[in-house]
């Protein structure tokens, strides 16, 4: 049996390590997304599907920000081209979600919370993560000018 040294393999520890900090991410702008949500809906009296566009709309800019610049370390100037690439699968990710959040809160009445962090999941993996890879490359922090 003709075994590859584990020393000619590719680390997986980079991948790794960015699909902990944007999982991290997704978290922060879940929650922000969940707030919102809730806010809206208990506080505001707004109807779940209208609650739903705002509620995702910052959880997207929360998603694009920390993962150019934290998650996967880029800090190219290529914010427009990776903010329209991010955008389009952004747009797709957004009508997955309204979709399966509308399946869930209203055909299945699941609570809007509980349907949010569902539909969030689904799409984060299934979707967004294996595309933002290709939009955000790691670069190093641009140095201070005296």
């Amino acid at each position: 049996m003709n075994a590859i040294p584990e020393s000619n393999l590719p680390s997986l520890r980079p991948l790794k390590g960015t699909l902990k900090r944007s999982a991290v991410v997704g978290v922060v702008a879940t929650l922000v997304d969940l707030l919102m949500l809730w806010l809206l809906i208990g506080g505001a009296h707004v109807s779940p599907a209208l609650a739903n566009v705002p509620a995702l709309s910052l959880g997207l800019l929360i998603q694009f920000i920390g993962n150019k610049y934290w998650a996967f370390r880029d800090h190219s100037d290529r914010i427009g081209r990776q903010g329209a690439a991010f955008l389009l699968v952004e747009i797709v990710a957004f009508a997955l979600n309204a979709g399966f959040f509308h399946i869930l809160a209203v055909g299945l009445a699941v609570t809007p919370l509980l349907a949010r962090v569902i539909a969030s999941a689904v799409v984060y993996f299934g979707f967004s993560y294996r595309f933002w890879g290709q939009i955000f490359h790691p670069t190093a922090p641009p140095t201070a000018r005296a």
